[in-house]
């Protein structure tokens, strides 16, 4: 695949339930140098899905006006996030017999079979916004370059991620409302995967992005996409429990979340009692530590249990009658949690015990400290994307632009 041509300026947004980030970066042989940063609360959004598009374009257009005046730069095109249960993903392949007499697979077999696989139409009403690159197989077995391999048959898989037509055409009209233009979209998993998994885990790891309204998870196999998914569960429903459990206000709730909450429950925790403000005086409310951490603990389980649910159906799809197991020989490097739940105490140790794999935090390597949290993973991993594109997207060979001139027609 030819080398791809990258602006010299590197703009991503990333757009949460929770929060919207922007990232200006100046590319310098090859990586990006951060000129400015920018964080709002997302308005109108919930659970992943636009609910207010006036309200959540003012907060985009805040969020570019920051990072332009930060980065003294004006921006002329992004890269966005695509997360959430609009973003659906299924695994296509395109299938090609290897006409040559001696069987060798030639690099117009290769093209031929890429073709193939992009003449299969979305789903009705869905656009297609990316081709993630998947194993390539000659007669059945996995290759990294089949070109001058011998075989029969040849197969080159992709998982590909589409969108409810409306939706975005919806997000790309936002942008473009500001005069930006929408360079790709990126899958958010994907980034935070870009800027937490090493190469190495790859081999067998899964990301789970644990964010306010959703939870975003990509499974990597032999340094493939194997499958991804989301779930509209996040961070926002522990609160919500705790707001009722305890008949307190949300915002209450997202205090002691914050302070005294963890991901485990321990029977030690009914003995403590703990103190909203801390002075024990007028006006100051008690509370049972045991209650906090039990019902935030349940919610925990709960949403990986989904999240296992929704991996095993993605798994049967692909590899219908063979028993496939979440267990270490299949992902040797476990499980990455990242994301602002992620910032939960004993999250790491609540998911090992879930889904008996181990966990570890995933938190980016970045130039500036202030942005090496796990809910910056993210926004972090976008511009990796955008940069490296490992593992490399397979792009549409009309370009983006030309592609949604179609959508557009009326």
């Amino acid at each position: 695949m030819t080398p791809k041509l990258l602006p010299s300026l590197i703009a991503v947004i990333d757009i949460g339930t929770h929060k919207t980030v922007s990232l200006v970066g100046q590319m310098i042989n090859g990586k990006a140098r951060m000129l400015g940063f920018s964080e709002r609360r997302t308005d109108g959004v919930v659970k992943g899905t636009v609910i207010d598009l006036e309200r959540l374009h003012r907060c985009v257009h805040e969020v570019v006006n920051d990072v332009e005046r930060s980065s003294g730069r004006s921006i002329e095109q992004v890269y966005l996030s695509l997360s959430g249960p609009a973003a659906e993903g299924e695994r296509i392949k395109g299938i090609h017999a290897i006409p040559a007499h001696d069987g060798k697979v030639t690099a117009k077999d290769v093209t031929d079979a890429i073709a193939s696989a992009k003449r299969l139409e979305p789903p009705a009403g869905r656009a297609t916004l990316l081709y993630m690159r998947q194993p390539t197989t000659i007669d059945g077995r996995a290759v990294a370059n089949p070109v001058g391999m011998a075989g029969k048959r040849l197969e080159v898989h992709f998982w590909r991620v589409t969108m409810e037509e409306g939706n975005m055409r919806m997000r790309v009209g936002m942008v473009n409302g500001m005069s930006i233009k929408v360079r790709d979209f990126i899958l958010a998993s994907h980034a935070a995967a870009c800027a937490t998994a090493s190469d190495s885990d790859k081999q067998g790891v899964l990301v789970v992005d644990m964010g306010a309204g959703t939870t975003d998870w990509i499974l990597y196999y032999k340094e493939h996409i194997l499958c991804a998914g989301s779930i509209p569960v996040g961070g926002e429903h522990m609160t919500n429990d705790l707001s009722v459990a305890l008949r307190i206000s949300r915002e209450t709730a997202e205090d002691l979340k914050i302070r005294f909450g963890s991901a485990l429950h321990r029977e030690a925790d009914a003995n403590q009692t703990i103190w909203k403000d801390g002075d024990r005086g007028l006006g100051d409310q008690q509370f049972n530590r045991g209650t906090i951490t039990q019902v935030l603990a349940l919610r925990y389980q709960e949403t990986f249990e989904y999240v296992k649910k929704d991996i095993m159906q993605h798994l049967e799809q692909l590899f219908p009658g063979h028993a496939v197991k979440l267990d270490q020989y299949f992902l040797p490097a476990g499980i990455i949690l990242t994301g602002g739940s992620a910032n939960l105490a004993d999250a790491a140790e609540a998911v090992h015990a879930i889904m008996q794999l181990p966990t570890r935090i995933g938190v980016p390597t970045f130039e500036n400290d202030s942005l090496r949290k796990p809910e910056y993973a993210g926004v972090v991993g976008l511009m990796t994307a955008a940069i490296t594109d490992s593992p490399p997207p397979v792009r549409r060979q009309r370009g983006f632009l030309a592609s949604l001139k179609d959508l557009f027609r009326f």
